[in-house]
């Protein structure tokens, strides 16, 4: 008689779980992010913000970078203007010797380290 109740009771256990798990779906945008991903977009990439040619030229030399190659980053995965881009803003995760960064702005790095590499300055949203 135990035994039947502990094996109807685990019955029903397993049950009510695989039912949350079907029910219940997770965040498909969170489980599809890779380590450090912020988000992702279907936008092309050049979207992010506008470009910087001065900025760019300074990340070519390596005197305007990200502290930590892709500490947080976004992957635009549309069918135009694929890639990824590094965050960074004055005071996080940028290296900025000559301090041309500004205040409340955001710094999208594009292959940085190439030859290439492209910064893509945008406003800072202010917080909600």
């Amino acid at each position: 008689m135990i035994m039947q109740n502990a094996l109807i009771w685990t019955a029903k256990v397993v049950a009510l779980s695989v039912a949350l798990c079907v029910l219940v779906p997770g965040n498909a945008e969170a489980q599809n992010r890779v380590k450090g991903e912020y988000a992702n977009s279907k936008s092309p990439i050049y979207r992010v913000g506008k470009i910087d040619p001065k900025l760019s030229r300074l990340c070519r030399k390596g005197r305007f970078k990200q502290r930590r190659l892709l500490r947080l980053s976004i992957g635009f995965k549309g069918k135009k203007g694929k890639g990824i881009t590094g965050v960074a803003q004055q005071g996080w995760n940028l290296y900025d010797p000559g301090g041309v960064a500004e205040p409340r702005k955001t710094y999208h790095f594009f292959d940085q380290g190439y030859s290439n590499c492209r910064v893509f300055v945008a406003d800072t949203p202010r917080p909600r």
